[in-house]
C-alpha cells in the first residue's frame, strides 16, 4: 500500500511539474512576443520622433518663407503707394492748373483710372459739408490715399480702418483749413 501511495505521488509530482513546465513554456514564448512589440514599437516610436523632428524644422522654413513673403509684400505696397501718391500728386497740380471756371477743384479715386473733377464752390458760398461718419461735424479731413474729403476733425482724429465713401484703407489724413 505503501509503494502506491509512493508511486501515486510520485505521478502527481511528475503531472505538476509537466504543468508548471508547460505554463512556464507559455509564459516565456509571451514574455518574448511582448519583447519583440516593444522593440517595435521602440522602432516606430523613433522613426515617428524623426519625422516630427524633421516636421518643426519644415514648419519653421515655412514660417520664415511667410515672413520673408510678407515683409516684401509690405515693401511692394509701400513703394506703391509712394508711386501712386507721386502720381496723384502730379495729377492734380495738372488739374488745378487747368481748371479756369474760378472754383476749387480736387480728385476722387486713388487709382489711375475713373478720376473724376470735381468742382468746389467758392468758399462765400457757405455750403456745408456733413461728416460721412457722425454725421454731425463739417467734413474737413481728407484721407489718404483715397483723398476723400469725407470726415470732420473729431472723426478724422480716431479714423482707423476704411473709408467711409469707398471703404478703401486709409493710412493717413490730413486736416484741411477750409476759410
Amino acid at each position: 500500500a505503501e509503494k502506491v501511495r509512493f508511486e501515486v505521488e510520485e505521478q502527481r509530482e511528475n503531472q505538476w511539474r509537466t504543468l508548471i513546465t508547460l505554463i512556464q513554456e507559455r509564459v516565456l514564448k509571451q514574455l518574448k512576443a511582448k519583447d519583440e512589440e516593444i522593440q517595435r514599437m521602440g522602432k516606430i516610436n523613433w522613426v515617428l520622433q524623426q519625422r516630427v523632428k524633421c516636421l518643426c524644422v519644415e514648419s519653421q522654413r515655412w514660417r520664415d518663407l511667410a515672413r520673408t513673403n510678407e515683409a516684401a509684400a509690405n515693401s511692394l505696397r509701400t513703394d506703391l503707394e509712394r508711386v501712386l501718391a507721386h502720381a496723384g500728386e502730379e495729377r492734380l497740380r495738372g488739374m488745378s492748373a487747368a481748371a479756369d471756371d474760378g472754383g476749387e477743384s480736387s480728385c476722387c479715386g486713388s487709382s489711375d483710372e475713373g478720376w473724376l473733377e470735381v468742382v468746389v464752390p467758392p468758399s462765400g458760398a457757405a455750403v456745408m459739408r456733413k461728416c460721412k461718419k457722425c454725421g454731425e461735424g463739417e467734413a474737413s479731413v481728407v484721407l489718404l490715399p483715397c483723398r476723400h474729403l469725407c470726415v470732420c476733425r473729431m472723426c478724422g482724429s480716431a479714423m482707423v480702418g476704411t473709408c467711409p465713401v469707398c471703404h478703401f484703407i486709409t493710412n493717413a489724413s490730413v486736416h484741411v483749413n477750409l476759410s
